[in-house]
């Protein structure tokens, strides 16, 4: 453990008003631990962002010039999210 966690773990047991091992302890009952994003997540996250921008891009667009000239581009990306948000839900 280094110098500084352990100066946090010194600090959370004192502020919760329980030694280190108890602390320890709870903390091993009650913690959840997650699992990390998988390469396939992180890739559909990566494409999220990149669809948000062109949603922006589409807004700029449809501010300035109207609706009925983006419709097209909207319903594309629309398609695409909808696409990987099954992806991900299908992953999770």
């Amino acid at each position: 453990m280094a110098t500084e966690e352990y100066y946090s773990l010194k600090a959370k047991a004192n502020f919760a008003g329980i030694n280190r091992s108890e602390f320890i302890r709870q903390c091993i009952c009650t913690c959840e631990v997650r699992q990390r994003l998988t390469p396939e997540l992180v890739g559909y996250i990566r494409q999220l962002s990149g669809m948000a921008n062109n949603i922006n891009q589409i807004a700029r667009a449809a501010n300035a010039a109207g609706y009925s000239g983006v419709h097209m581009q909207y319903l594309v990306v629309n398609e695409r999210l909808d696409k990987v948000i099954t992806l991900i839900e299908d992953d999770c």
